[in-house]
Protein backbone atom coordinates (compact mmCIF):
# COMPACT_ATOMS: atom_id res chain seq x y z
CA UNK A 1 0.00 0.00 0.00
CA UNK A 2 3.29 2.66 0.79
CA UNK A 3 4.22 2.34 -3.11
CA UNK A 4 0.44 2.60 -4.01
CA UNK A 5 -0.04 5.94 -2.07
CA UNK A 6 3.16 7.22 -2.95
CA UNK A 7 1.67 6.70 -6.43
CA UNK A 8 -1.51 8.41 -5.06
CA UNK A 9 -3.49 5.48 -5.92
CA UNK A 10 -3.80 3.81 -3.02
CA UNK A 11 -7.68 3.84 -3.30
CA UNK A 12 -7.51 1.74 -6.74
CA UNK A 13 -5.32 -0.86 -5.15
CA UNK A 14 -7.44 -4.61 -5.83
CA UNK A 15 -4.30 -6.80 -5.56
CA UNK A 16 -4.32 -8.78 -1.87
CA UNK A 17 -1.26 -10.09 -0.37
CA UNK A 18 -2.27 -13.97 -0.31
CA UNK A 19 -2.74 -12.85 -4.21
CA UNK A 20 0.30 -11.53 -4.74
CA UNK A 21 2.34 -13.97 -2.46
CA UNK A 22 0.66 -17.15 -4.68
CA UNK A 23 1.25 -15.38 -8.04
CA UNK A 24 4.76 -14.76 -6.78
CA UNK A 25 5.10 -18.65 -5.44
CA UNK A 26 3.83 -19.77 -9.35
CA UNK A 27 6.59 -17.81 -10.89
CA UNK A 28 4.04 -15.12 -12.84
CA UNK A 29 6.56 -12.57 -11.94
CA UNK A 30 9.97 -12.14 -10.38
CA UNK A 31 10.91 -9.67 -7.45
CA UNK A 32 14.35 -8.59 -5.98
CA UNK A 33 14.36 -7.23 -2.57
CA UNK A 34 17.55 -4.97 -2.48
CA UNK A 35 17.91 -5.49 1.27
CA UNK A 36 16.89 -4.89 4.18
CA UNK A 37 17.57 -3.27 7.43
CA UNK A 38 16.75 -4.16 10.33
CA UNK A 39 14.10 -6.92 9.04
CA UNK A 40 12.40 -3.90 7.26
CA UNK A 41 12.18 -4.12 3.44
CA UNK A 42 13.54 -0.60 1.71
CA UNK A 43 13.45 -1.23 -1.39
CA UNK A 44 12.19 -4.11 -4.00
CA UNK A 45 11.77 -3.72 -7.64
CA UNK A 46 8.84 -6.84 -9.44
CA UNK A 47 9.29 -7.10 -13.07
CA UNK A 48 8.38 -9.79 -15.78
CA UNK A 49 9.55 -11.48 -19.15
CA UNK A 50 7.62 -10.42 -22.23
CA UNK A 51 8.42 -10.30 -25.74
CA UNK A 52 8.06 -7.73 -28.49
CA UNK A 53 8.06 -8.27 -32.01
CA UNK A 54 10.29 -5.07 -32.47
CA UNK A 55 13.30 -6.30 -29.85
CA UNK A 56 12.88 -9.64 -28.80
CA UNK A 57 12.88 -10.63 -25.48
CA UNK A 58 12.05 -7.90 -22.62
CA UNK A 59 11.41 -7.72 -19.46
CA UNK A 60 8.90 -5.67 -18.21
CA UNK A 61 9.68 -3.76 -14.78
CA UNK A 62 6.50 -3.10 -13.22
CA UNK A 63 8.02 -1.22 -10.06
CA UNK A 64 11.30 -0.28 -8.91
CA UNK A 65 10.54 1.15 -5.28
CA UNK A 66 12.59 2.62 -2.67
CA UNK A 67 11.27 3.54 0.93
CA UNK A 68 11.60 7.58 1.07
CA UNK A 69 14.15 7.83 4.04
CA UNK A 70 16.36 5.31 1.93
CA UNK A 71 16.01 8.13 -1.71
CA UNK A 72 19.33 9.22 -2.61
CA UNK A 73 21.76 7.28 -0.60
CA UNK A 74 22.28 4.58 -4.00
CA UNK A 75 20.02 2.02 -3.15
CA UNK A 76 18.17 2.81 -6.84
CA UNK A 77 21.15 2.61 -8.30
CA UNK A 78 22.17 -0.52 -7.11
CA UNK A 79 19.08 -2.26 -7.87
CA UNK A 80 18.97 -0.45 -11.12
CA UNK A 81 22.48 -2.06 -11.85
CA UNK A 82 21.60 -5.09 -10.82
CA UNK A 83 18.17 -5.80 -12.96
CA UNK A 84 19.95 -4.51 -16.16
CA UNK A 85 22.66 -7.26 -15.18
CA UNK A 86 19.77 -9.52 -14.89
CA UNK A 87 17.88 -8.92 -18.20
CA UNK A 88 21.38 -8.93 -19.90
CA UNK A 89 21.87 -12.54 -18.54
CA UNK A 90 18.60 -13.27 -19.23
CA UNK A 91 18.81 -12.59 -22.90
CA UNK A 92 16.57 -9.48 -23.10
CA UNK A 93 17.22 -6.60 -25.54
CA UNK A 94 15.61 -4.31 -23.46
CA UNK A 95 13.86 -3.65 -20.58
CA UNK A 96 10.39 -1.24 -21.18
CA UNK A 97 8.50 0.28 -17.83
CA UNK A 98 6.31 3.82 -17.16
CA UNK A 99 6.90 5.96 -14.87
CA UNK A 100 3.70 8.51 -13.80
CA UNK A 101 4.48 11.69 -15.60
CA UNK A 102 4.24 13.78 -12.48
CA UNK A 103 7.30 11.97 -10.76
CA UNK A 104 9.95 14.58 -11.60
CA UNK A 105 12.66 12.72 -10.17
CA UNK A 106 12.08 8.79 -11.50
CA UNK A 107 12.31 10.17 -15.00
CA UNK A 108 15.63 11.70 -14.71
CA UNK A 109 16.28 8.86 -12.75
CA UNK A 110 15.67 6.51 -15.76
CA UNK A 111 17.59 9.04 -18.78
CA UNK A 112 20.45 9.36 -17.22
CA UNK A 113 20.98 5.53 -17.19
CA UNK A 114 20.07 5.61 -20.69
CA UNK A 115 16.65 4.89 -20.93
CA UNK A 116 14.45 6.55 -23.80
CA UNK A 117 11.08 7.89 -23.39
CA UNK A 118 9.28 6.39 -26.16
CA UNK A 119 5.86 8.25 -25.14
CA UNK A 120 8.06 11.31 -26.95
CA UNK A 121 9.82 9.31 -29.42
CA UNK A 122 7.14 6.85 -30.32
CA UNK A 123 3.99 8.36 -29.84
CA UNK A 124 3.19 5.58 -27.78
CA UNK A 125 0.47 5.46 -25.36
CA UNK A 126 -0.45 3.07 -22.13
CA UNK A 127 -3.57 1.79 -22.04
CA UNK A 128 -5.28 -0.72 -20.16
CA UNK A 129 -8.87 -2.80 -19.81
CA UNK A 130 -9.63 -4.13 -17.26
CA UNK A 131 -10.88 -8.06 -17.35
CA UNK A 132 -12.15 -7.86 -13.91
Amino acid sequence: IELATFEKMADQVAMTVPQLQCDLSAGKFSCAICREEEGAVIGYAMFVYTFDLEAGRLMYLEDLYVREKYRGKGVGSDMWEWLVATAKREGCASMEFSVLSWNVTAIPFYVKRGARNLTNEHGKSVLRYNVL
